[in-house]
């Protein structure tokens, strides 16, 4: 298990372990919250001096916080905006020594504790600008001039909308049809509108012939190229300002394997949706809001017109994306140790 020694030697340590087998991003520990069961994140802090210290009270705190921050430049004038949001919090004292009033005792102490979480709470989000966090801190406290020992843990929280596996489940669709320039009737779907992360997702496009009104009837339909995008759009908001980013999390080409008919075409393409941080989950909190949008765009054309000719088809499906479920096999018990404070790379929501 991770401990880390705070202070100016080995002789006093603090730290807070995460009982879970599982790991997120930047190797920190996991946990699932899933709609069928009351998820809960279990632990202990521990607390060991081989000597008697000055010190008060070990506290040990726990907050879900969505916050964001950027800068804007007016001129000569640079403002911070700056907004967060605790959606959970809890509190414990834990039980320690003091043999006398302002020193604590040699001692090596455990306390456990399990927090219960909202069953609305969103997954973790680590941006540059934006971000949502799940953090335990322990400090004991000391009076000045002695520095408090602190030591913050970081938990990777997987929020999903996703029910258990059911044979007898019958999904809905996702589906977006219309006709293309009153010419072209098309059908584009998904199995449902909640996609998770790392998810081989099925992206099937459906054509018809041309109408009979089109002066494309009874011609061939050609596809010069096809391209499937998922952007992930931003906003970040404090009271006097809201600032909006855009981000492309995946570009997939597919030029080739489209037939060449005019009876209408049918084909399934598989999207490979990337894993945290790269893309974060559909989030709606007041300082960070995450939502995301599925691109099919494509390039079309009859026989009798050049590839310079083709005009652009392109379908647009919001989609909401979720954290995945559990993993059905669990981890092997020797797993390293695991991360403390969120150190990895963002989820890069820096375009614009």
């Amino acid at each position: 298990m991770l401990s880390k020694i705070v202070g100016k030697d080995s002789e006093r340590s603090l730290k807070v372990v995460i009982l879970t087998p599982f790991r997120g991003p930047g190797n920190l520990p996991a946990v699932y919250v899933t709609p069928e069961k009351t998820a809960t994140i279990n632990g202990y802090v521990e607390f060991e001096s081989t000597e008697d210290i000055k010190g008060g009270d070990l506290d040990l705190a726990f907050r879900v916080k969505s916050e964001a921050r950027w800068v804007r430049q007016y001129g000569q004038t640079t403002v911070v905006y700056h907004s967060k949001d605790v959606l959970q919090r809890q509190a414990w004292k834990v039980p320690i020594t003091h043999p006398h009033p302002g020193t604590v005792g040699a001692q090596k102490t455990r306390f456990p504790f399990e927090v219960v979480l909202d069953p609305n709470t969103p997954s973790s989000i680590a941006g540059r600008r934006g971000w949502l966090n799940y953090r335990f801190t322990a400090t004991l406290q000391r009076r000045f001039p002695r520095r408090n020992m602190t030591f913050k843990q970081d938990v990777w929280t997987f929020s999903t909308c996703l029910s258990p596996p059911n044979v007898d489940y019958i999904p809905n669709p996702h589906v977006y049809a219309g006709v293309w320039e009153s010419h072209l009737p098309f059908v584009c779907s998904l199995p449902s509108e909640n996609i998770h992360l790392g998810q081989r997702v099925p992206l099937t496009i459906r054509f018809d012939p041309f109408l009979p009104s089109s002066g494309h009837h009874g011609q061939e339909l050609v596809v010069t190229s096809a391209i499937v995008k998922l952007k992930q759009y931003t906003r970040l908001w404090h009271r006097w300002n809201v600032k909006t980013e855009t981000k492309e999390v995946l570009t997939t080409s597919v030029s080739d394997g489209w037939l060449q008919t005019a009876d209408g075409l049918q084909r399934t393409l598989f999207v490979d949706i990337p894993q945290a941080p790269r893309l974060s989950c559909t989030t709606f909190t007041r300082p960070v809001q995450k939502t995301h949008v599925l691109k099919l765009i494509m390039q079309v054309k009859t026989p009798s017109m050049t590839d310079k000719d083709a005009r652009e088809l392109r379908i647009e499906m919001e989609v909401n994306v979720t954290g995945p479920r559990p993993p059905t096999d669990m981890p092997l018990e020797s797993l390293p140790p695991y991360s403390e404070v969120w150190e990895g790379p963002e989820d890069g929501d820096d375009s614009s």
